[in-house]
């Protein structure tokens, strides 16, 4: 989108709020009217900014995984530390704190993620992971604690896949199972999976 007035920021971000707010109270259900109704704006306002309901539910997703990119991935959750499993254990707790935090997640990954432009944009993400982490094993691997044999895009997909998975398991859950048991959990597969030297 072009670059926007600060009004126009505005106006989107109330927008966006609307949306969310009602996805969380239908369940996933968006009618583009009672968004616009909510953010007290004209219907046509949403196509204006977003072209259509299913573009209002990509930047919904959108601002989901671009959160996830600062709080999860972009983020050093050590910095001063030299251990790089000592940093991507944090990585992982920050990663279920996240979802767990996040009242959209579950819409997000499950109900949203059937929405081919979501899907589209969820891919796209995964790919852009994918990639961080092949290059964050690799950081490992040159500092010597990894495995220097390990496929750094291969493990990151595997790790990423079965990381994702378990968090819609621990979504779907009631009651779900406690952060620091998953987090752990999840770690305690991620070690396995780098097979750290």
């Amino acid at each position: 989108m072009p670059d926007l007035s600060p009004k126009a920021q505005r106006t989107r971000a109330s927008l966006l709020e609307s949306a969310r707010s009602e996805l969380l109270e239908y369940g996933g259900g968006l009618e583009v009217g009672r968004v616009a109704e909510r953010a007290g704006v004209s219907v046509g306002l949403i196509y204006r900014y977003f072209n259509s309901r299913a573009g209002l539910l990509a930047a919904v997703a959108e601002d989901f995984y671009d959160r996830y990119q600062r709080q999860v991935m972009a983020a050093d959750p050590l910095p001063d530390a030299d251990d790089w499993s000592s940093r991507e254990e944090q990585r992982v707790n920050r990663a279920v704190e996240f979802v767990y935090a996040e009242p959209l997640a579950p819409l997000v990954l499950v109900s949203l993620a059937r929405e081919p432009e979501v899907a589209a944009l969820e891919t796209q993400r995964i790919t852009e992971n994918v990639r961080q982490g092949a290059d964050n094993i690799r950081r490992g691997q040159a500092a010597g604690q990894l495995n220097a044999s390990l496929d750094p895009e291969l493990v990151s997909a595997m790790i990423l896949g079965g990381m994702h998975q378990a968090l819609l398991e621990a979504l779907a859950r009631n009651p779900r199972p406690p952060a620091e048991q998953l987090a752990r959990q999840l770690w305690h597969f991620i070690r396995g999976a780098l097979a750290p030297l």
